[in-house]
């Protein structure tokens, strides 16, 4: 893949825990890092769930590997891309050219108003 086809930025969410000022541990997903990234769509279908009629979208995002890109992990991430949340389904990394990594992420929810800089 050529680095010019990295033309949508993305933000990472990672679940952290913070304690408020009495003490109470709670979990919030927080912006950890911003990448530029080659976004595609792999599957686009409807879902019916006590007749609402939902759209379910999968895309898949290819970034750079560095060392942020290391850290991420499918239970302890989300993405946000043009203003909804994805949960990250799978990454696979390049073993051979160790570049980049495939990251596939099913839509979740509208986001919380994050932006990259």
């Amino acid at each position: 893949m050529e680095f010019s086809k990295l033309n949508q930025r993305i933000i990472f969410l990672e679940n952290r825990t913070v304690v408020d000022e009495i003490g109470n541990h709670t979990s919030k997903w927080e912006e950890a890092f911003c990448v530029w990234a080659y976004v595609t769509v792999s599957k686009s279908d409807e879902q019916n769930n006590a007749g609402v009629t939902a759209e379910k979208q999968t895309l898949v995002f290819w970034i750079r590997e560095n060392s942020y890109s290391r850290q991420i992990t499918t239970t302890g991430f989300r993405i946000v891309f043009r203003g909804d949340v994805y949960d990250i389904v799978s990454i696979i990394p390049d073993y051979v050219k160790r570049d980049y990594l495939k990251i596939t992420a099913e839509r979740e929810a509208k986001g919380d108003g994050f932006e990259c800089d």
